[in-house]
């Protein structure tokens, strides 16, 4: 007879270890690399001047070309490996601040002062030229790996997988931007952790009741019944709990104690969607877009989008309580980063890192690691099966 204690007989979740060295590495982390990742906010490249990110390891530097559009090269300059994004955006081009070799959006050369006004080595001896290869002109001297971006729902995308033709997904149309009933504004904030690992993270209920005691919810021991659907390179799960609250800014986007219907969602590889709605008029949506700089560093852009139930005019009263809700939302990721800081310690504390093992309440972590796990590996075939059932916990 099995022992109800024997806390391995109890633990029906466990999955094979996270790579996340692999995941976060543009030559080792296979379809990973097949989809759009933000680069950066839009209001972070302003015209006339260069912008550093790093994605899935690969340093990038950002800038808009003469029509205003983004351009993302390799941050590393041909001459002298110097490093663009510390050079000069003028015309739409980049100089680099070494030597000054400029570059256009496309990767090509498009200038080097030290060739002078003809742009052209000159022949003092056209022998000597020939065996030393020095007798060159910009256009002789290669490109920069260039990658496709995007602009679009205030975001700028990069595609780290070369044609972006072959990207498995569109990028991710931020909720109800656009709308007019809907307030929307960004939080950027870097995570000491690994994708993976973020996005359990923002599907996950049962940590709010100790990582965001007092602030998003209270324990209260109550049973909670959800569906998780997993489908179509996405997690969803539907809590079926009506009479749940969210602690904090609950009351203003609820005073009239309406049911709440409430959703997780997670999209391969790296997004994720949270949904609170209380009737027709009023909703609180987080969706959150984590783009890897390295195994356990990651930027996440949140885009917070919400409604209020008011009668008086919404542009007024959304603008009223936007520091408020900014504020409260700032506390709320914070505590995140620092419950992932405490992960990412204990991964790293010795081998064995990166397996976990769980209970009924991380089913959905399984089948988002399953889709990673997928393609990770290449994302060949159809991936993961379909899948709905019901689970239970407590929180």
């Amino acid at each position: 007879m099995r022992n109800p204690l024997d806390a391995q007989s109890l633990a029906l979740v466990t999955t094979p270890a996270v790579d996340l060295e692999a995941e976060a590495d543009l030559t080792r982390c296979g379809a990973l690399k097949d989809f759009w990742y933000v680069a950066c906010l839009a209001t972070e490249l302003p015209k006339g001047k260069p912008l550093a990110r790093t994605v899935l390891g690969t340093n990038l530097v950002l800038f808009r070309d003469e029509h205003g559009r983004p351009a993302a090269l390799r941050d590393r300059c041909l001459h002298r490996n110097a490093r663009l994004s510390a050079g000069d955006v003028f015309h739409g081009r980049i100089g680099c601040p070494y030597h000054g070799w400029t570059y256009d959006a496309s990767g090509a050369v498009v200038e080097v002062p030290s060739l002078g006004p003809s742009q052209c080595g000159e022949a003092l001896d056209a022998q000597g030229h020939a065996r030393a290869g020095l007798q060159v002109r910009p256009c002789d001297l290669g490109k920069l790996q260039r990658f496709d971006t995007l602009e679009q729902d205030g975001l700028v995308y990069v595609f780290m997988g070369g044609d972006s033709k072959r990207a498995r997904r569109p990028a991710f149309r931020v909720p109800y931007w656009g709308q007019p009933e809907w307030t929307v504004y960004f939080m950027v904030t870097r995570f000491p952790n690994g994708v993976t690992n973020l996005v359990e993270n923002f599907m996950d209920v049962p940590h709010t009741v100790f990582v965001h005691r007092g602030w998003f919810r209270d324990p209260a021991r109550k049973r909670v019944p959800a569906r998780v659907k997993r489908s179509e390179g996405s997690v969803l799960v539907t809590y079926q709990q009506e009479q749940d609250t969210v602690t904090g800014l609950g009351r203003i986007f609820n005073p009239s104690g309406l049911p709440m219907v409430h959703t997780d969602h997670y999209f391969i590889p790296n997004i994720t969607r949270v949904d609170y709605m209380w009737g027709e008029r009023s909703g609180f949506a987080i969706n959150s877009q984590v783009t890897p700089i390295g195994p356990t560093d990651s930027l996440v852009y949140t885009a917070i989008s919400y409604r209020l139930p008011y009668d008086l005019p919404r542009s007024l009263v959304a603008r009223a309580l936007m520091p408020l809700v900014r504020w409260y939302t700032t506390q709320v990721i914070r505590q995140d980063v620092d419950i992932m800081k405490v992960q990412r310690e204990g991964l790293t504390n010795g081998p064995g890192g990166g397996v976990f093992a769980g209970t009924e309440a991380d089913l959905l972590h399984a089948d988002i690691e399953a889709y990673r796990r997928w393609l990770l590996e290449g994302g060949h075939g159809e991936g993961p099966a379909d899948e709905e059932r019901g689970i239970v916990f407590w929180i």
